[in-house]
């Protein structure tokens, strides 16, 4: 852990409930911006790879862009609503 990550969590611990609430918005701010950036970042007819269920590496084509997801078909015909942060454009065995 950083220094400035650390700092920033020992201010969090001095902090009162309405201060948290606030620095807990604006977490769930920054995520759904990220979250977004991230399904943006993607383009219909994509090839993308992701982890399905039981750590399963699945390879699919981008059918649609929504807000935060991505709307995806796997080579077998299955569609996946799948998180934007979830999706590679390359095949990652770890």
């Amino acid at each position: 852990m950083n220094k400035k990550l650390k700092t920033l969590i020992d201010e969090i611990f001095k902090m009162e409930s309405i201060d948290l609430s606030a620095v807990v918005d604006a977490v769930k701010m920054r995520r759904n911006q990220l979250h977004l950036k991230d399904a943006q970042s993607f383009r219909v007819g994509d090839t993308v790879f992701f982890r399905g269920r039981r750590n399963t590496l699945l390879e699919a084509k981008v059918e649609k862009i929504k807000v935060k997801f991505v709307l995806v078909r796997t080579l077998d015909g299955t569609r996946w609503n799948v998180p934007g942060s979830h999706l590679s454009t390359e095949a990652v065995n770890a």
